[in-house]
């Protein structure tokens, strides 16, 4: 299986955000920077990552939403509502 880029993860749920959640981009702009100074097998840069998403959508209930857990997590939508709605 083929090591993931944090960074790369980053900017692909970025582009799902939308732009009147500043805050969100401000954080992940911060966690792409922290990924920018570790190597790519630690796993810090995911950890803070994943912070930052509980923080700010605790419980998704827009698509945009479910698309960027998805990004993150490499699970389906589907499968992430099923899980949120089991929760």
């Amino acid at each position: 299986m083929e090591r993931r880029n944090c960074m790369a993860v980053i900017k692909e749920m970025v582009v799902e955000i939308p732009l009147n959640k500043k805050k969100l981009h401000k954080d992940l702009e911060w966690n792409f920077e922290d990924a920018f100074y570790k190597p790519p097998e630690e796993t810090l840069q995911w950890e803070r990552t994943m912070e930052t998403l509980i923080k700010h959508i605790p419980k998704p209930r827009k698509e945009w939403e479910f698309k960027v857990l998805s990004i993150f997590t490499t699970k389906s939508i589907e499968e992430l509502k099923k899980e949120f709605k089991d929760a």
